[in-house]
């Protein structure tokens, strides 16, 4: 979001009391208002992008509001699906995780135990264990079909706005706002080593379908390639003009990046040569991208509580999913791509939302 003096963090709640305070010299820019969680902040004017003619939607795929959940008593910030596309997890800035039945929408349970806003959530690739990142600078690791907690790791310093886990199962993410990233050991919760990118706070980090790559979007504009056993890092794509990525998506073959930044574009880049493919020019800042894991369509959700799919390959806007009341802060696909879960967050929308394709 746009800098402020003292401006708490970039997290995905924010909660008048408990803020993450973060002193990184950042300059009160001038603006028009935005609203994280219900708190006005600043953000930088920028031109309104051209008036374009509507395009013929050539995708035969529509998607619908099916069910709307409400069980949460503040925004909710995060959302995943379980592999086998039965269960949904969604964390909150009322400090709680939630499971729930995908198909019916019943809530089975409710996770305690952070004490801050939950920021993150990510369900290993056998649907056994969800891990938990909260502004209480805590990684929580669950039994995802009993609700038991295994274990807490500490070692940020800061609040953690994204976590991921590796197609095999074994080595966990996790992106903070004290500018670091750590690798984990899953199974025994040890630490095997810390990257220190100084681009700011880590906002999303995402791990490569071949689990040999680990990507960031960053506060510095950056999102940045990493090889994901040495740390080393590989590449750093730059493009985005305004405040930060808020978030980073492989495409399924590994091929591609996709973007969300708080400048109101995305960027498909090739992962091959770190050059950017096509810009997506939405209304207002992006928060968060998803793509269907059939790799032809990108979904994002904006400040301006609207979620989008565009063509992968072209670039073209396909559909506007309209519904949720405040901006929309995390997406989820199924494994078959046919049902889309959507987070709202701020103090007029509190909902996770599941969308069908018809």
């Amino acid at each position: 979001m746009p800098l402020m003096p003292k401006f708490s963090t970039l997290i995905r709640f924010l909660k008048p009391k408990n803020q993450i305070l973060v002193s990184m010299g950042l300059l009160l820019l001038v603006l028009t208002g935005t609203q994280i969680y219900g708190r006005t902040v600043a953000q930088a004017a920028s031109p309104t992008p051209p008036a374009t003619a509507p395009s013929q939607n050539t995708d035969a795929t529509n998607f619908t509001l099916t069910k709307t959940l409400t069980e949460h008593a503040g925004g909710v910030g995060t959302v995943a699906i379980s592999p086998d596309g039965k269960i949904l997890v969604s964390g909150s800035s009322d400090k709680s995780i939630k499971i729930w039945d995908l198909e019916t929408g019943e809530l089975r349970r409710t996770l305690t135990g952070h004490t801050n806003p939950v920021l993150a959530v990510a369900i290993s690739p056998d649907g056994k264990t969800l891990v938990s990142g909260s502004s209480d600078k805590t990684l929580k690791i669950w039994n995802l079909e009993t609700g038991r907690l295994r274990r807490t790791l500490s070692g940020h310093s800061g609040g953690i706005y994204s976590v991921a886990i590796s197609p095999d199962g074994r080595t966990l993410v996790s992106g903070s706002g004290d500018g670091r990233i750590k690798i984990w050991n899953l199974s025994t919760g040890g630490l095997q080593r810390t990257l220190s990118p100084r681009s700011g706070m880590i906002l999303s980090v995402a791990i490569s379908p071949d689990g040999k790559s680990l990507a960031s979007g960053n506060q510095d504009l950056s999102v940045k390639i990493w090889n994901l056993s040495t740390g080393r890092l590989v590449r750093s794509l730059k493009g985005h003009t305004f405040y930060a990525v808020w978030s980073v998506a492989f495409s399924p073959d590994g091929k591609m990046l996709v973007s969300g930044s708080h400048d109101k574009t995305i960027k498909i880049w090739n992962l091959d040569n770190g050059e950017v493919i096509r810009t997506l020019q939405d209304e207002s800042p992006v928060f968060t991208v998803a793509i269907n894991p059939d790799g032809k369509t990108i979904a994002s959700g904006d400040e301006s509580s609207n979620i989008k799919r565009w063509d992968m390959n072209t670039g073209q806007l396909l559909q506007t999913l309209s519904g949720h009341s405040d901006q929309v802060r995390s997406l989820a696909f199924s494994r078959d791509g046919k049902i889309i879960v959507s987070a709202g967050s701020g103090s007029r929308d509190e909902t996770i939302r599941i969308w069908r394709s018809q």
